[in-house]
């Protein structure tokens, strides 16, 4: 094991840790690789739902609260043990979960992504087929099967990009970051210039549920889990930074704040168009010419993010035994797959069905995220053993109870049932004290404190998980 450690291959697609002398992202690098990653057509959804609540003001100081109360948390968890060792994300939920339990890590990385890329790529598909529409260059009627049509090529393209890793993660990035912050800056302005600062501060949100702190609450609640999906991207982009303190600030700054504000467009937009889907407003602001240059930019924007969630789940899958036998490509592909029969087959079920998808984002990943951070700050006092991260042995300092660790185990089952109590994410009915805590906020701090308590009375006690 240790042979294979020091020799650790410098590829990015490695499931080693990326050495200090082989991180040659800059601050830069990361925060356009986490702006590309982060702004994407799935802001404009996040700010549409927040649209039904809350009205412009309102919506646009809960959006930006709750990305970066997200963005910090999942940043607290993550950055300082991806930069200090080169890790992904997957491998350092061994720690908490243990030397087997990581499965639960990679199932939820895995699920999250494909549900994400899901997401970008029927969006990808509706932008570049209305495109073709406005031009003439089809009919109504062949929109479905041109979309279908075009997010297959789309497909292809992604798993062609990154045939040289996070080499293609990088430079495809800044190019796509460019892009979509001049996009952005264009959409505001056609709204703006077509409704005026005063046609949008007195629009009403459409569906208030006429408590103001409830909906201030849920605008909150939207942004906070819309970011707590960031973890498993976290650690595969910023483990080929070289310090903690050139993460930290990008990370903020690239996959919090740009959310955000890209989600005031789709607030905005259902606000005063009635709908957040850019596809379906932007040649009617702009005129066929600058409307369809748009919908281009805003389908090739959401390459950026698909690349990179690709990659990241790709690099999760090849800590399976199996997987580690298959060539880059092939594993590169099986993460495509899943993605390719969601958006072949039932693509508008799924794409109606967003909010419970970004509820189900805080449930899994909320206790997730105030575990490790108790975990790695406060019992580990932020030292891992990385030989020990790779024995899969039950002899393991990661091992615990025959490879589980019931304390973790448990913080997730305590944590889940008390966001299904706060919050349904089907129906988004709420119970008390929802309305001044949000769920995902309460969901971390139990799983967290669950977690605390069963580490201090019976892992350690018992010698499990290598604490010192």
């Amino acid at each position: 094991m240790g042979k294979n450690l020091q020799n650790n291959n410098p590829d990015t697609e490695s499931i080693f840790p990326v050495l200090k002398k082989d991180r040659n992202w800059s601050s830069n690098d990361l925060l356009l690789v986490s702006i590309s990653n982060s702004v994407a057509t799935w802001c404009f959804l996040m700010g549409g739902f927040a649209g039904y609540f809350l009205n412009a003001k309102m919506g646009s100081a809960a959006l930006i609260a709750g990305s970066m109360i997200g963005i910090f948390l999942v940043a607290l968890a993550l950055v300082p043990v991806t930069t200090k060792y080169g890790l992904e994300s997957v491998i350092t939920s061994k720690t908490f979960f243990g030397n087997r339990g990581w499965i639960i890590a990679l199932i939820l990385q895995y699920v999250s992504v494909i549900g994400w890329n899901s997401i970008l790529l029927i969006f990808f598909g509706k932008a570049a087929s209305r495109m073709l529409l406005e031009a003439g260059f089809i009919s109504t009627g062949e929109q479905n099967v041109a979309m279908s049509v075009l997010t297959l090529i789309a497909l292809i393209f992604v798993w062609f990009s990154l045939r040289k890793g996070a080499l293609s993660v990088r430079a495809i990035s800044k190019i796509i970051a460019i892009i979509i912050m001049l996009i952005g800056a264009w959409m505001f302005y056609m709204i703006i210039n077509n409704f005026g600062i005063n046609g949008i501060a007195e629009a009403k949100p459409l569906a208030s549920s006429g408590d103001k702190l409830w909906d201030y609450v849920t605008g909150v609640e939207i942004g906070l889990v819309s970011l707590m999906a960031w973890w498993p991207y976290i650690g595969g982009i910023v483990r080929v930074v070289p310090k903690t303190s050139q993460a930290t600030i990008p990370t903020m700054l690239g996959l919090g704040l740009p959310v955000a504000i890209m989600s005031i467009i789709g607030l905005i937009s259902i606000l005063v168009i009635g709908d957040p889907d850019p596809t379906s407003w932007m040649t009617e602001l702009g005129g066929v010419v600058i409307g369809s240059i748009a919908l281009l930019f805003i389908a090739l924007a959401n390459f950026g993010s698909a690349i990179i969630g690709v990659y990241i789940s790709s690099l999760g899958l090849r800590h399976i035994p199996f997987i580690q036998k298959l060539s880059w490509n092939q594993t590169t592909a099986l993460a495509i797959l899943p993605v390719a029969l969601i958006v072949i087959f039932v693509p508008e079920v799924f794409f109606e069905n967003f909010g419970t998808f970004l509820a189900l984002s805080g449930v899994l990943f909320a206790p997730l995220i105030g575990i490790q951070i108790v975990d790695y700050h406060l019992f580990r006092n932020r030292r891992l053993d990385i030989k020990e991260l790779y024995n899969s042995s039950l002899t393991s300092s990661y091992a615990f109870l025959k490879g589980w660790n019931p304390a973790a185990i448990l913080g997730m089952v305590v944590g889940f049932v008390t966001y299904l109590y706060l919050l349904d994410p089907i129906t988004y009915e709420s119970n008390a004290p929802y309305q001044y805590v949000t769920a995902t906020l309460p969901t971390m701090f139990v799983g967290a404190f669950v977690y605390w308590v069963v580490t201090k009375w019976l892992v350690i006690p018992r010698g499990w998980g290598g604490y010192k």
